[in-house]
């Protein structure tokens, strides 16, 4: 009974071992059926499917019932004529001579004054007048040498009239000559000091205090001058003129931008104090050095000023026109780069495209004008280009 009792015993411990080992072959398929379910669940959880995209050096082939069909936008090429628009911003500034700062040459003190603020002047019109010594000291320099080269140019004229009539030596004649000659340098030296201050020498007299006079047609925008008030040379110019007819707004343009700017390109101007109302002028300069913290260029637009609606130092806003005579433009989106390469994909059949360098400039509103590189017909992927890399 006992001998029985024990068999039974390791008939029993026999079983439970065998049902504890799993099969390998078993073990594997039951993980196989569970990444199987596992891959199943990642699918249906929204994992792209594969492109299916074919690629042969520059050519990429897609098949009909790939899922990057419904991810690309196709644009057909052709050449337009259109305005681009963009807008900036600007600071009014004179042009160039139509504004004079009026320093006095000489140190000295103002005894009598002619102008007042708004005042309309003409080239030579006096401003004030003002006693200094210097100036009566390069007018007694000038009145001198004046004497001199009189004086000298009588001795030459005796001494050649005595050397034709065999009185006098060749020597004394040529001896007159040079002397004449340096007399007239001396004066003409004299002369042109005076008219580096814009003097004439015919108004140079030692009974009167010097006379200053507007260089320039315009308005007095600054009369700074009080009657007994003493100025020297380096002193703040105490009269401005300018003409402000025709100014100049000189325009901020991004990098990005200058390919939408030529010159004689019309430009609107618009200004905060006065909205509604706006000033048409024209690009007449465009910089050749770009600051570098802004990457901007300075464009000068010139600006008739009616009314002198616009201010010197105002900050205004240009809106520029540039029209393109048959461009072909393209969204900026259907351009990618690759190292120092421009290039986007021609499509050149059903389902069938190939990478194509192009040349570009940047233009407003997200667009590029292709310089090089395609032409008017040719389709281009004008979206999802990301999707045939």
């Amino acid at each position: 009974m006992k001998r029985l009792i024990f068999i039974f015993l390791l008939v029993i411990i026999s079983a439970c071992n065998n049902s504890g080992n799993n099969d390998p072959q078993v073990s594997g398929n039951r993980e196989g059926r569970g990444v199987q379910h596992r891959h199943r669940n990642r699918r249906g959880q929204g994992q792209a499917e594969p492109a299916n995209l074919r690629i042969r050096r520059d050519t990429i082939f897609v098949p009909s019932g790939s899922p990057v069909n419904t991810k690309i936008v196709l644009h057909t090429v052709s050449l337009n004529e259109q305005v681009v628009q963009f807008t900036t911003i600007g600071t009014v500034r004179p042009i160039t001579g139509h504004k004079a700062e009026i320093a006095v040459p000489f140190e000295g003190r103002i005894v009598r004054s002619f102008t007042k603020l708004g005042q309309k002047v003409n080239p030579g019109t006096p401003l004030f007048e003002i006693s200094s010594s210097d100036y009566l000291e390069s007018v007694r320099i000038l009145l001198q040498a004046e004497r001199e080269r009189d004086l000298a140019e009588k001795n030459y004229l005796r001494k050649k009239e005595l050397m034709e009539s065999g009185i006098s030596s060749k020597k004394e004649f040529d001896e007159a000559k040079l002397g004449f000659d340096l007399a007239v340098k001396e004066y003409q030296k004299a002369v042109e000091i005076l008219k580096i201050y814009n003097l004439e020498p015919d108004d140079a007299d030692l009974a009167r205090p010097l006379i200053i006079r507007s260089p320039i047609k315009g308005e007095v925008v600054k009369a700074d001058v009080t009657v007994g008030q003493y100025i020297k040379s380096d002193s703040e110019a105490p009269v401005i003129v300018a003409d402000l007819n025709k100014i100049w707004v000189i325009a901020s343009v991004k990098e990005k931008d200058l390919g939408a700017v030529s010159l004689q390109d019309m430009a609107e101007i618009l200004t905060e104090s006065m909205p509604g109302i706006s000033v048409s002028g024209k690009v007449v300069y465009i910089g050749n050095i770009m600051n570098e913290e802004t990457r901007s260029v300075e464009v000068y637009i010139e600006c008739d000023n009616p009314g002198q609606v616009l201010k010197c130092g105002m900050f205004v806003s240009a809106r520029l026109s540039h029209k393109l005579d048959k461009s072909i433009i393209i969204p900026a989106s259907s351009v990618l780069q690759d190292y120092d390469k421009t290039y986007l994909f021609l499509q050149t059949g059903p389902g069938i495209f190939i990478k194509k360098e192009v040349t570009v400039m940047s233009m407003p509103d997200k667009n590029l004008m292709v310089r090089s590189g395609i032409e008017p017909g040719n389709i281009i992927v004008a979206e999802g280009a990301i999707y045939l890399q």
